[in-house]
């Protein structure tokens, strides 16, 4: 008789065991030899005698023999045929299809921001839904979940419980600015191993067919009309902030959306910059528009109509802020200093002080050696000197060589080739620049002589002093970049004895970040700006949703791909129940044993009474 259950192709799937060595089947022909050892009795032929005080033993024994009679059918009978059969189908090696419970499942989360389009009832949402009755109606040996953005993330640890499961889920945000969805399926199987099943949860069609796969597609969304920002920049230029933005149509049919611009901090009531601006685009248009705003002005925000998808209608740009470098000169060569006075002045964010210098240029070594904290750059003006034509080597993975070029120029320095530190730019064998780095403070020497060179007469003199600058600037405390895209990577450079950020997000949760190193990296998963307190200082930046493919939902569908039942012979793992067999013979015979020594002892007893 053949068991089953119908599964998920609605066919009835067989539950019977397979069994590994069916050889071993054989075993079971001592079955025969057992029911004849109980129905083949000797029959005690009838003697008479005079007395049985004689006999030892006068109760009739059931032992085999050449007669036919009745079965007798005792339960170490039953016990005995129980342990053969038991011991038989054991050494078959007997193997059970595990089923679905048995199999773990992968779900590949779909962390792109198109994922919030329907606002309140978003793709996201109808996803999470469907994810759970998933999860309740079927089970399974092991849940575990990835987030598919710009590079393939796993959820939290898996989960052998559906509650676990759906507490996890409620860490999905989609946030990223792409889904990278082939990296992420290739990561679920390479995790999941041949056992497992993959879900994939996204708002789009699969780009292969799913027919014979261990993969299922699910997709949530729906084509849309949709209005984005998908370009905002802001930099600063002399002492006013140029703005550009680029409005987009993503959509086979023509629109319209409004586009209100306001400045005001986070904390501050946002005034309206200017009355808010009708746009009518045609079908797929793109429009830029360009303002420029005074230097000191606030954060700038970029709001549109309300529409399918919130996360791409708004932008914040906050204004740069880069620290300012305290230069201290010590040179006492006039001509010399005149050159460094004029090119630092050119720089923004220098300022010439004495006091506190975070970097000191100086000629003399005995003044540069006592900063303690300070870079220094020891200006070495030798009496022994020569002009160099080249060839110059640059060192070009070094931050003071960048868009350096010395073709054509003369530099004037010492002959000697001996010079402490690494080289950056040599003639020939004769280093002229080299960089010395103790845990982070860097010494720099420099061998010039004005007299002998046209360095300072050519585009290199300003842009050198400018890589310098930028690179001690970038060091200071501060973020790097105060406008990010949605994903980015924000760097901030804490003050010394800093050993953690409070960082507030865009939604107003609070969270503790250890600082490693004096830096801190913080990465993008909201749009919004984000709140930094480090120490007694504190930072802000945005991150703004800025992806005209994410922005599109003029293809995005809904439907589900691929069959679990229809996969191919992998899909079915079956498990060995030998053991259990086992098990229940040994159990069977301990039994046996047992009645066997009761019995034993009280026909023992009775010999005795």
């Amino acid at each position: 008789m053949e068991f089953g259950r119908f599964g998920q192709s609605g066919r009835l799937e067989s539950l019977m065991p397979v069994f590994t060595f069916p050889l071993a089947l054989l075993a079971l022909l001592a079955v025969p030899a057992l029911v004849a050892i109980y129905w083949l009795r000797s029959r005690a032929r009838e003697r008479r005698v005079s007395s049985l005080l004689l006999w030892r033993e006068e109760r009739q024994r059931w032992d085999g023999g050449r007669r036919l009679e009745r079965l007798q059918t005792p339960l170490l009978f039953f016990l005995e045929l129980l342990a053969i059969l038991l011991l038989a189908l054991a050494a078959a090696g007997p193997m059970l299809r595990a089923g679905d419970a048995g199999k773990p499942l992968v779900v590949v989360l779909d962390d792109s921001f198109s994922m919030l389009a329907g606002n309140e009832d978003s793709v996201r949402q109808r996803a999470l839904q469907a994810i759970e009755t998933e999860l309740r109606d079927n089970r399974y040996e092991s849940i575990r979940l990835i987030l598919a953005g710009e590079a393939p993330q796993l959820l939290g640890e898996a989960a052998t419980q559906t509650e676990q499961a759906l507490k996890l889920l409620a860490q999905w945000h989609c946030g990223a600015p792409e889904a990278k969805l082939e990296d992420a399926i290739a990561f679920a199987f390479e995790l999941g191993g041949n056992r497992a099943r993959v879900l994939v949860v996204t708002d789009h069609r699969p780009t292969q067919d799913l027919s014979d796969s261990r993969l299922q597609w699910w997709a949530f969304g729906s084509a849309r009309q949709n209005f984005a920002l998908v370009s905002a920049t802001r930099s600063r230029y002399d002492n006013e902030d140029r703005v550009l933005l680029e409005v987009a149509n993503l959509s086979p049919q023509a629109g319209t959306t409004t586009m209100t611009l306001s400045v005001g901090d986070a904390n501050d009531q946002k005034r309206a910059l200017r009355e808010p601006q009708m746009l009518a685009l045609g079908a797929r248009e793109t429009r830029r528009f360009t303002l420029t705003l005074p230097a000191n002005t606030s954060a700038l925000g970029v709001q549109l109509s309300d529409d399918a998808l919130r996360a791409d209608n708004q932008v914040v740009l906050l204004p740069e802020t880069k620290p300012t470098v305290r230069v201290a000169l010590r040179v006492r060569d006039a001509a010399l200093r005149g050159l460094l006075e004029k090119a630092l002045q050119s720089l923004p964010h220098v300022r010439l002080t004495p006091d506190k210098p975070e970097l000191i240029i100086a000629d003399d070594t005995s003044e540069s050696v006592n900063a303690p904290d300070a870079w220094t750059l020891q200006l070495l003006v030798e009496s022994d000197a020569a002009s160099y034509l080249g060839p110059f080597v640059l060192d070009r993975a070094h931050p003071l060589s960048e868009g350096v070029s010395l073709g054509g120029v003369v530099w004037g320095a010492g002959k000697s080739t001996g010079l402490p530190g690494t080289p950056v730019i040599t003639a020939g064998n004769i280093p002229l620049l080299t960089d010395t780095d103790r845990a982070g403070r860097h010494e720099l020497r420099l061998r010039f002589r004005s007299d002998l060179s046209t360095l300072q007469q050519t585009p290199n003199w300003p842009v050198l002093w400018w890589n310098l600058l930028d690179w001690r600037a970038s060091v200071a405390p501060g973020l790097r970049q105060v406008n990010l895209h949605l994903g980015g990577e924000a760097v901030l450079t804490t003050e010394t004895g800093v050993r953690d950020v409070q960082v507030r997000d865009p939604r107003g949760a609070e969270r503790q970040l250890p600082v490693q190193g004096n830096t801190l990296l913080l990465r993008a998963e909201l749009a919004g700006v984000y709140q930094l307190r480090a120490g007694s200082q504190q930072y802000a930046f945005a991150a703004n949703a800025l992806r005209r493919e994410e922005s599109d939902l003029s293809r995005t569908t809904s439907g589900r791909w691929g069959n679990w039942a229809t996969a191919t012979a992998l899909q079915w793992e079956y498990r060995g129940i030998a053991w259990v067999l086992l098990l229940l013979a040994l159990a069977v015979l301990a039994v046996h044993a047992w009645l066997t020594a009761r019995n034993a002892g009280r026909a023992l007893a009775k010999e005795n009474a």
